[in-house]
């Protein structure tokens, strides 16, 4: 739901019969009573139980927009998610407004126009739709962390520390082993000697 003082902004004041010119078609009243509608739809934060098929029948026909098919087309194009409700609103608020407003809605398109740039709506929902990507970002890294990283998961390891110790001890019971091995006295073959015992020498200064 969108901030109460928000959703007043974009609802009040009314927009009354006074504002709006009637056409072949539709009186002052019933313009009125469709703005209404749309501004409270985008108040609440297009809340299915409003989509009802009369306000899908004025609106696919205002804004740009096309039927889209049907209304279950028109409500999956538009406000299934937050990055297509930002679409809509983005849709809304550009909308040049063409028309005669004796033939047209285009004066309840520049009201509502108007009111929606004025609050701001569609960057609040431009900064809750990046709060709920880094949420589902975050998520997923926690998620592969767990996933491949499965030592500092272990039951057996209370915190990191724990898991470095493990680590350290392992690998130093590995170099004792490899000390042991090498400290063990190297045994010639049979037959040699590692040591050969030393050939006298004449004495080339004897009887001088």
């Amino acid at each position: 739901m969108l901030p109460t003082a928000l959703a007043r902004a974009i609802r009040l004041p009314l927009l009354t019969p006074e504002q709006f010119t009637p056409t072949k078609w539709d009186d002052a009243p019933t313009k009125a009573k469709f703005g209404n509608h749309l501004l409270r739809f985008i108040a609440e934060d297009f809340p299915k139980p409003m989509f009802t098929r009369k306000f899908y029948e004025c609106l696919s026909n205002t804004f740009g927009h096309i039927a889209h098919y049907n209304r279950v087309g028109f409500w999956d194009e538009f406000f299934q998610t937050r990055a297509t409700k930002i679409e809509f609103l983005d849709q809304t608020i550009r909308h040049p407004c063409y028309g005669d407003p004796a033939w047209t809605f285009s004066d309840v398109e520049r009201v509502i126009r108007a009111r929606l740039k004025q609050t701001d709506v569609i960057d609040w929902h431009r900064r809750l739709l990046a709060q709920e990507s880094e949420a589902r970002e975050r998520a997923e890294y926690e998620r592969l962390a767990r996933k491949f990283s499965p030592r500092l998961t272990d039951g057996n390891i209370s915190n990191p520390a724990d898991a470095k110790a493990t680590a350290c001890e392992c690998f130093s019971g590995e170099i004792t082993q490899a000390d042991q091995v090498c400290a063990q006295p190297r045994v010639p073959p049979t037959g040699h000697s590692s040591l050969k015992t030393p050939v006298a020498q004449p004495d080339l200064f004897a009887g001088l």
